[in-house]
């Protein structure tokens, strides 16, 4: 299925981009994860992150749908 990801903040300056597109042959955010982790170097783990499907907040256990776009949100510190 093609999944349409967001990158923001920390992730986006580690990918180098802010957005593209996946084929992918499983429907779980944690595995999507452990994918770009690793292809990207993220340094945050999944638990720590907040994950939106299609602009909304949602569980982490989310099974996506084809044509679903998704973003992990990193853990923010400002003031």
């Amino acid at each position: 299925m093609q999944i349409h990801i967001l990158y923001f903040a920390q992730l986006a300056d580690l990918a180098g981009k802010t957005e593209e597109s996946r084929s992918i042959d499983h429907n779980s955010p944690a595995e999507l994860y452990a994918n770009l982790k690793h292809s990207y170097n993220f340094p945050h783990e999944f638990k720590h992150l907040q994950v939106a499907i299609n602009h909304q907040l949602s569980a982490h256990s989310t099974e996506l749908k084809d044509g679903d776009s998704i973003a992990f949100l990193p853990p923010m510190t400002g003031g």
